[in-house]
């Protein structure tokens, strides 16, 4: 995944078109003010912002994902609450209406200013790509039959939303587990597809939704067209405190924030058709 690093010129740029935009966009004390958050507030005597901050330090996401940013003001009877939004890389996310849209993977700054006092606050949001597949697009397949366990917890069909099993060859998704039911008994079917018959590693990876985290299971497959545990005698998948995670990528000294099981955010999956 291509990072980038926001150095402080950067920053400054930004900050410095915000200013510029709210001395161009102000109407004076008995005008008006159209803000980035589309609300049209009517001049007067408003009480200034002292501080405004954001509610997340890391927004994690998935592309296509929307989430609603969570803006705090002091006071908080502060009457004026607009606030001008701009991302680092516009490619990679958007802020509409104070809710971050994500359009495809990367790393990238969102930075807020308040329209009262100028207060200023910035977040990182991190995209994961989005979760899709067309078996249509391979002729053959293979099957694993499992039962699957994650840090002690048994997954069942109310984890589907937000933990997804995910069959790779190589790095290119060929594979989505799914909760089926048979005779009373929960079990994951895992359909794997390739355009050759025989032929490459498959690996499988726990890719929790709302965390923008990647666990690789230790189990290797060969491609073999074959089933892999059957329904009465299902394949044991087991992750556990020993896996490999694959992203975020642990680094503390490039600029990129440190992801880890304690910092990481859940993040409110939104349909954007609602």
């Amino acid at each position: 995944m291509k990072r980038k690093r926001i150095g402080q010129k950067t920053a400054s740029h930004l900050l410095w078109l915000c200013t510029i935009c709210s001395a161009l966009l102000w109407g004076g004390a008995g005008g008006g003010l159209l803000c980035s958050c589309g609300d049209y507030w009517e001049g007067g005597d408003p009480v200034d912002a002292r501080r405004m901050t954001l509610g997340r330090r890391v927004i994690n996401m998935m592309v296509g994902d929307r989430y609603r940013i969570p803006v705090l003001f002091e006071p908080d009877t502060l009457s004026n609450r607009s606030v001008w939004w701009m991302t680092e890389d516009k490619d990679v996310a958007i802020v509409e209406r104070d809710t971050v849209i994500a359009l495809s993977e990367g790393l990238t700054l969102a930075w807020a200013m308040s329209v009262s006092d100028h207060q200023t606050d910035s977040c990182w949001v991190s995209v994961l790509p989005a979760i899709y597949l067309n078996p249509k697009s391979y002729p053959y397949d293979m099957v694993i039959y499992a039962d699957v366990s994650i840090h002690g917890h048994k997954y069942t069909a109310a984890d589907e939303d937000s933990i997804i099993i995910g069959a790779y060859i190589g790095d290119e998704l060929r594979g989505i587990g799914k909760m089926r039911q048979w005779q009373g008994r929960d079990y994951m079917e895992i359909r794997i597809w390739s355009p050759v018959r025989l032929g490459g590693d498959v690996s499988l990876r726990c890719i929790y939704r709302g965390r923008a985290l990647v666990e690789l299971f230790p189990d290797v497959f060969e491609f073999d067209g074959e089933a892999h545990g059957t329904l009465s005698d299902l394949y044991p998948l087991v992750l556990d405190d020993t896996a490999r995670q694959l992203w975020p990528d642990i680094e503390g000294d490039d600029g990129i924030p440190y992801f880890d099981n304690g910092d990481t955010l859940h993040v409110v999956v939104t349909n954007p058709e609602e």
